[in-house]
């Protein structure tokens, strides 16, 4: 008899791929799949277009007319998209005689994974009377007692899903699985735990040395440690879903729980090798961080949940030789298992998840924002515009003296999430009359007026965080919130020992160009920064490669010293900005706050931007390990998710964003870790 099968999840990956099975299973079966994919900066949750693609891919169909996928069974697909919170809205257009909820909590956060699969689950469950389902399918993942309180929350939301059935009167199933590998992740926007991450932070450790020294791994190795005795199981994608279907789908099953068997974990030292040269990079166990350099360092922090996934060998002796205590060793002895992925197959497999597609981020230009201008006291200013997103807009200070370069791969990454709108600063051209603060601050009140907003929240790069700031003082009922990046709060006449040697020297030649702007022509190569902004504070350990200037900036970073006429105005500028002292301010400003600060930012004082940042009622403190000055050029998508999340939940975001190279000085109000 012809029946209709609802799957919601909130991995699109392994929806997709049940759905697929679902529709090859039956001929009359018609398939809703609700995928409820939460969207973030470097990982966009999938399109309607792509998601019936990715269903047609698995159940062997190809593209049709027009490029449109062609799913087996075409006319009983439809599929629909919804953040977690809109599902229950879309849930009440349909019915449904069996409800798959796919929440295997994949998200590289897991605050972030709990909260949507929680919500999901919920819309579910209260839906299932009006639904009409006779039979609810719960898949979630497999996780240890050793995981703690991630494992108590799903094994809550387990329990929730049974009582629910049992109050409906409905037929259950809970199944659980692994994470898995599949070549189509990235494609999907995931990054499941496990492999997935481990070549994911190959990967991105790659992309972001060779952003500096493009022929740097021909030279030099990685350094890993921590990875003896241990093992991660490869189960791929189509592998789980075939065990899943098969657990859950047949009719008359008894409820119950089933789990889908891991493979047989492979050494994670034989997975590296081989992941990473598939990456071009010779990978290297040794047996401690003692001569880590930073792309080591950064790689190290990288894997830092890969290890937490992995499983001890079974042949593995506690403490041989991986510098870790038996129980950080990851989640408890390996078992059996099914036969594991062959080394050929691993090879396959590592290759076509290089293979997938990684998210724009352009190294120049505008990040594909419109141009626009508008007349402030009588000169033009150009504006920069466009995105998506509720709520109101998201304005970006630039630093003084700087063009779009800095921030345009920041801004790609924003812009799928919120409307952002950026400007050239002005008071540095040639043509430019002199530009002080209280410009700046107009220049402000007009480009929000001409976007419409009567509130925004305000993002400042560097000297960018005053004027915000100041901004805030001048108009607080037109700031939703504060955000900082590599922040800058040095004020003229405060001697507190903080300085960065650039930001000492800087000001010297400032004061001096004030009063002297003849001198100016032989103080420019005097100030050009160059790979300022990786040396980091006194004690730390060098920054290396990961200090060099990206290519991409090479002719931003000059822009302020092209000349002795740009250069005496960009000094005036920092002379008259310096008299702000905007920490005193802080303590009125009652909007939430961020500050994203670096650890090598030989630029900006880290350690004045943390001590200004308790001053703020409301503020947050995020240091990015092993970055620099230009972290928003250099790390997009991670600034970005760290402003998107702020923007939409700023109480949760030290939760929401929790990762090994984020160390947060100041997670809750007021109090400093």
């Amino acid at each position: 008899m012809p029946q209709r099968v609802l799957i919601a999840g909130t991995s699109p990956l392994l929806a997709g791929r049940l759905a697929a099975r679902c529709l090859s299973a039956a001929a009359g079966t018609e398939v809703v799949l609700l995928s409820a994919a939460v969207s973030r900066p470097g990982a966009p949750a999938p399109d309607r277009r792509e998601l019936a693609g990715w269903v047609a891919r698995c159940g062997g169909g190809d593209a049709g007319p027009a490029g449109e996928p062609y799913v087996p069974g075409a006319g009983r697909l439809t599929v629909v998209c919804a953040e977690p919170e809109g599902a229950a809205a879309e849930l009440t257009a349909w019915t449904a005689d069996q409800v798959w909820g796919v929440v295997p909590g994949w998200d590289r956060s897991p605050a972030r994974a709990a909260r949507a699969d929680a919500v999901l689950t919920g819309a579910l469950l209260a839906a299932l009377p009006a639904l009409g389902a006779r039979r609810y399918v719960h898949v979630g993942p497999d996780t240890a007692p050793e995981e703690g309180r991630t494992h108590r929350v799903r094994r809550d939301l387990e329990r929730l899903a049974v009582q629910a059935c049992l109050d409906a009167g409905v037929s259950w199933r809970v199944l659980r699985t692994a994470p898995v590998v599949d070549g189509r992740a990235a494609d999907l926007g995931e990054c499941p735990p496990g492999p997935h991450r481990l070549l994911w932070a190959l990967r991105s450790v790659r992309a972001e040395v060779e952003d500096r020294v493009p022929d740097w791994f021909e030279r030099h190795p990685l350094r890993v440690t921590g990875v003896a005795g241990l093992g991660l199981s490869l189960l791929t994608g189509e592998r789980a879903a075939g065990e899943l279907w098969r657990a859950g789908a047949p009719a008359g099953l008894p409820d119950g729980f089933a789990t889908v068997s891991r493979p047989a974990p492979v050494p994670l030292a034989g997975v590296l090798a081989r992941a990473g040269a598939v990456h071009g990079i010779d990978v290297r166990p040794v047996p401690d961080r003692e001569d880590f350099g930073a792309a080591d360092r950064l790689l190290d922090l990288r894997l830092d949940d890969v290890r937490r996934q992995a499983v001890r060998l079974r042949d593995a002796a506690p403490g041989s030789g991986d510098g870790r205590a038996p129980d950080q060793a990851g989640s408890g002895t390996a078992p059996a298992g099914a036969p594991s992925l062959s080394a050929a197959g691993q090879w396959a497999l590592f290759g076509s998840v290089r293979a997938g597609r990684t998210p724009p981020c352009p190294a120049r230009g505008d990040a594909g924002l419109r141009r626009r201008v508008v007349e402030v006291a009588g000169r033009p200013l150009v504006l920069f515009e466009g995105g998506a997103g509720e709520g109101p807009p998201l304005l970006v200070l630039n630093a003084l003296g700087q063009g779009p370069g800095f921030l345009s791969r920041l801004c790609a990454h924003l812009a799928p999430h919120h409307r952002v709108v950026t400007w050239q600063v002005r008071g540095t051209e040639r043509d430019d009359p002199a530009w002080d603060t209280r410009r700046q601050l107009d220049d402000l009140d007009a480009v929000l007026a001409a976007v419409g907003g009567g509130r925004a929240h305000l993002l400042g790069w560097c000297t960018g965080a005053k004027i915000a700031t100041a901004f805030q003082r001048h108009r607080p009922e037109a700031v939703a919130s504060l955000v900082f990046l590599n922040a800058t709060f040095r004020q003229n006449g405060r001697w507190d020992g903080m300085d960065t040697k650039y930001e000492s020297d800087l000001a010297a030649v400032c004061r001096a160009l004030d009063r002297r702007p003849d001198k100016a022509a032989r103080m420019l190569d005097l100030l050009a920064p160059g790979a300022a902004g990786g040396r980091g504070s006194p004690g730390t350990r060098d920054a290396g490669v990961l200090g060099v200037l990206s290519g991409a900036l090479t002719d931003e970073v000059r822009r302020p010293f092209r000349d002795a006429e740009v250069l005496v105005r960009y000094a005036r500028q920092l002379v008259d900005l310096w008299r702000l002292d905007s920490a005193a301010q802080a303590a009125r400003v009652t909007v939430p706050v961020l500050f994203v600060g670096s650890e090598f930012d030989g630029i900006s004082s880290p350690e004045r931007a943390r001590e200004a940042a308790r001053r703020f009622p409301h503020a947050r403190y995020a240091e990015l390990a092993v970055a620099g000055h230009y972290a928003p050029h250099d790390r997009p998508a991670l600034v970005a998710e760290l402003v998107s999340e702020f923007v939409r939940a700023p109480r949760e975001v030290a939760d929401l964003v929790r990762y090994a190279e984020i160390t947060w000085h100041i997670d809750t109000e007021g109090t400093a870790r």
